[in-house]
């Protein structure tokens, strides 16, 4: 009996918690000492897994330890845990929290932050890491939002109010002596050197990715818009990487990431993988060198992509000729 009361008066304390109690005793903890705070939020999810307090303060901390990070390993670690405690937290708060925190513009900041190292990843030939953070990325609830730079600020006679920019679009073929510098903006129309080969090559993707037991790709016309810019800037700035830069003389100076720049041309969903390839005319010879490729298989085979887009562009004084890029997304 006495040991039955004694389990009685510890349990108690605990079970008397309330979640504003807890998020406080984690916010003095988090303000003096980060790593005993992870520590004890760690403990209060065993105990209390449908409290969000906790949850909340172990995403924080993981983005606060990507941010420190030296390694790109240590920050997609760090940045994966931190995303993973997010996605949780927004399952079990109400509102009562995220409220109360800015929880939006946490997830934004964080969201960026996952995107530049994913973008780092690639570059590292780690494009594995970088779809299981950007698969990460899009179980959260916010969606990819209007940067400050896609809008501007009208005069109208009543109010001044805020408007999506229009820019007219700008179209160039293989006869075209336009070069891109720096960032696209998403209003470019590059046409492809054969739509019929693009639609050709997401054939032999589907018809393998039918007999491995998996959907079709479905065609998004933004994601090929995304693509062909890529596909034409490989060409005419004589470069072949993931990333975009521009040549300047002799150098080549990178000018933006992968996933910025798809997202300047679609941002119905999350973009999860890219692929490149270059040198050969037809789809068949494409497909097998992404087949042969371990990043790009994974790319081409990835049960959780649901859109695709594909471009080819062909330039007789690039180093390689053809250029093809697959832009896909959930």
């Amino acid at each position: 009996m006495k040991n039955a009361i004694i389990i009685l008066l510890l349990v108690l304390p605990f079970s008397a918690f309330s979640g504003d109690l807890l998020f406080n005793r984690l916010e003095k903890l988090n303000d003096k000492d980060q790593k005993k705070c992870l520590e004890v939020a760690k403990r209060y999810i065993k105990l209390f897994p449908e409290n969000a307090s906790a949850y909340y303060f172990s995403s924080i901390i993981y983005n606060e330890r990507a941010d420190k990070s030296r390694s790109t390993s240590g920050k997609y670690r760090n940045l994966k845990r931190a995303v993973s405690h997010a996605i949780t937290f927004e399952e079990k708060d109400d509102g009562t929290i995220a409220s109360n925190v800015n929880w939006d513009d946490y997830t934004e900041t964080l969201t960026e932050r996952a995107y530049l190292i994913a973008d780092k990843l690639e570059e590292e030939n780690e494009e594995k890491y970088s779809s299981a953070l950007i698969a990460k990325l899009q179980k959260l609830d916010k969606t990819v939002e209007i940067k400050l730079n896609d809008i501007a600020l009208v005069e109208t006679t009543s109010e001044t109010e805020a408007v999506r920019l229009n820019a007219a679009p700008v179209k160039v073929d293989a006869n075209s002596n336009k070069e891109f510098f720096g960032m696209p903006s998403g209003t470019e129309i590059v046409m492809s050197a054969s739509p019929q080969n693009e639609k050709e090559l997401l054939k032999i993707i589907n018809k393998a990715r039918v007999e491995k037991g998996m959907s079709e790709l479905e065609w998004d016309e933004d994601l090929a818009n995304a693509a062909r810019y890529h596909a034409y800037d490989l060409a005419t700035q004589n470069y072949f990487d993931h990333a975009s830069h521009d040549r300047k003389g002799e150098k080549l100076e990178k000018v933006g990431g992968t996933f910025d720049r798809i997202k300047k041309f679609y941002s119905k969903s999350f973009v999860n993988s890219e692929n490149i390839a270059a040198g050969n005319e037809s789809p068949d010879d494409t497909y097998m060198q992404w087949y042969n490729s371990k990043g790009h298989y994974e790319n081409m085979f990835n049960e959780s992509s649901k859109k695709v887009g594909l471009g080819v562009f062909y330039d007789p004084d690039s180093i390689f000729g053809y250029y093809w890029v697959f832009c896909s997304a959930f």
